[in-house]
């Protein structure tokens, strides 16, 4: 009898398939970014249990996942709710300092949420090196000063508080600042003041042995710790809290406040608000008044959605653009900053880090200890969470050396622009050209011509070989521009003319550029044709490169 083969394919077909194993696959990346924001709520502003929270979001959401994903989930967001050892001393030491100024400690913020002061005291109370920073924390201000009072009274001589006959007040004290052959000193003696405003015997003050006071930081020393640390909070949140709007969803939540180039992907949202507050400067330097009011409104309403996709690249331009002051435009530049300031307090919250960082900005004096500090954490920041050629991480390095260029700490921006043009080599044409034309703004303000032109020739020998590429930017408008510029005070106009003459073809319908504008090229064009015994005028112009004239303001 013969018996038929079956294929072992066919046995393997014919097994029932409930008989294997499943396995979950959990919810999708879609469902993990919509509960997000309900599962931070939970997990760090209501301080709940993991396995509550998964509870809750499975019987009032219906989301149902294991610890284990959301754990993965938890590192992959980056959201941190414990207090790391490091973090919990400089935070105690930030309470201590707020208590001392005679403030609430539980108005400050970390990571963009309130400070949860148990953890910190309890990190205090149980580290020996912090013993004395708890009883700061255990106390008010008033029962500290009494408290250094009696420790201060104690020491004075019996033979002294006899000779004093005043009572004494732990109100008021005032350090003692003497003057050695070696410089300035603090000495540990007070100035304790009576009630009636009186001071006291100078034979209680000669007698009384090394006493010790409580030095205060200077107002505006306070203020600038103040903002840094305002600064890394707001750091901390928008790696790991902010949530940030698309592109595409822009335009419908914010109508008509966000430019068309950014909707047609010409400009990114950063550079549009970058590039109107520099044109609204630039044209109130030249007396257009109305273009420029008209640009710098325009900026203003860029910054409701700036918020919404970029707040620290917010922040970065703000503090480049008033790196110097705007010389008498103290009014406009004070009023540009509030405003910021206030519609990011509307839109984040008042007590918000980064509406409190933006805050104590608007202050000219702040602005100018805190500003490189405040550009190098950000950066910073970016760099240890991002890859070098994160296109945030190489634009914000570029607005870190032109900070410094403007406050003419030229030998560190050089240094650190050597650095970035070296790293730009491998991240593609268009970054080495933006890194050279960088490289070169920073030798056009120190007037070195000769590293300038060398500069603007690299940028053209690159272009040479990009000749193919759809945006190249407004880099290879610069030198051309900057060429034009040398050859002209060298009366060799010839180059020149040819030098503008691509300028202006370069500018013809692109969008607004960090560089000079098509008006400006077209009537320094007019003028080097002038010196050749050429009159043009500016019409046969505009119809030569097909410009139309009221493109230009003609």
């Amino acid at each position: 009898m013969a018996y038929a083969t079956i294929p072992m394919s066919t046995i393997a077909y014919r097994l029932d398939v409930t008989d294997q194993p499943t396995r979950n696959l959990g919810p999708s990346p879609d469902e993990w970014l919509r509960i997000k924001d309900v599962f931070a709520e939970l997990y760090i502003a209501e301080n709940r249990k993991l396995r509550e929270v998964k509870d809750i979001l499975s019987k009032n959401h219906g989301f149902d996942a294991s610890e284990k994903m959301y754990k993965r989930r938890i590192t992959e967001w980056k959201i941190h709710k414990n207090y790391k050892a490091q973090e919990k001393v400089a935070l105690a030491r930030r309470v201590k300092a707020c208590v001392d100024a005679g403030n609430n400690p539980d108005t400050i913020s970390f990571r963009g949420r309130p400070l949860k002061l148990d953890r910190v005291r309890r990190h205090c109370r149980n580290d020996k090196k912090l013993a004395k920073l708890w009883e700061h924390l255990s106390q008010s201000p008033q029962e500290a000063a009494e408290k250094d009072l009696v420790v201060r009274e104690s020491k004075v001589p019996a033979k002294a508080n006899r000779q004093s006959t005043c009572r004494i007040s732990p109100v008021v004290t005032d350090t003692i600042v003497t003057t050695s052959s070696d410089g300035p000193s603090l000495t540990n003696s007070s100035l304790i003041r009576s009630e009636s405003g009186l001071e006291m015997n100078a034979t209680l003050l000669s007698a009384s042995p090394r006493l010790t006071a409580q030095l205060d930081e200077p107002t505006d020393l306070r203020a600038a710790n103040a903002v840094l640390l305002h600064t890394r909070d707001a750091i901390d949140w928008q790696f790991t809290a902010f949530t940030r709007v698309k592109l595409h969803d822009l335009q419908s939540r914010f109508p008509g406040r966000v430019p068309i180039e950014v909707i047609t992907g010409q400009v990114d949202q950063v550079s549009a608000f970058w590039l109107a507050l520099y044109h609204g400067y630039v044209f109130l330097k030249a007396g257009n008044q109305t273009r420029a009011f008209q640009t710098l409104d325009n900026s203003c309403q860029m910054v409701q959605p700036l918020l919404a996709t970029a707040p620290l690249q917010l922040l970065t331009c703000l503090l480049l653009h008033f790196a110097k002051p705007w010389h008498g435009l103290d009014a406009l530049e004070q009023q540009l900053l509030g405003f910021v300031s206030s519609m990011t307090a509307n839109v984040l919250g008042r007590h918000h880090p980064l509406a409190n960082a933006l805050q104590l900005v608007a202050t000219a004096g702040i602005r100018e200890h805190v500003s490189e500090s405040m550009m190098c954490m950000i950066v910073d920041a970016y760099r240890s969470r991002r890859k070098p050629s994160n296109s945030s991480v190489f634009a914000l390095r570029i607005d870190q050396i032109d900070m410094l260029r403007e406050r003419k700490k030229f030998a560190q921006a050089q240094t650190l622009c050597q650095e970035v043009v070296n790293e730009s080599q491998v991240m593609g044409h268009k970054r080495h050209r933006t890194a050279l034309a960088a490289l070169g703004r920073i030798y056009a303000d120190q007037n070195e011509e000769y590293a300038v032109e060398g500069v603007a020739s690299r940028i053209l020998a690159e272009e040479r070989v990009d000749r193919l590429a759809s945006d190249r930017g407004g880099t290879i408008i610069w030198a051309h521009d900057q060429l034009a510029r040398l050859y002209m005070d060298r009366r060799d106009y010839k180059p020149a003319e040819r030098h503008l003459w691509r300028a202006i073809l370069e500018s013809r319908g692109r969008p607004d550029h960090r560089g000079p504008s098509t008006r400006s090229l077209i009537v320094r064009f007019q003028s080097c044709l002038s010196q050749q015994g050429r009159c043009v005028e500016i019409e046969e112009i505009c119809a030569g490169t097909g410009i139309p004239l009221e493109l230009v303001g003609w």
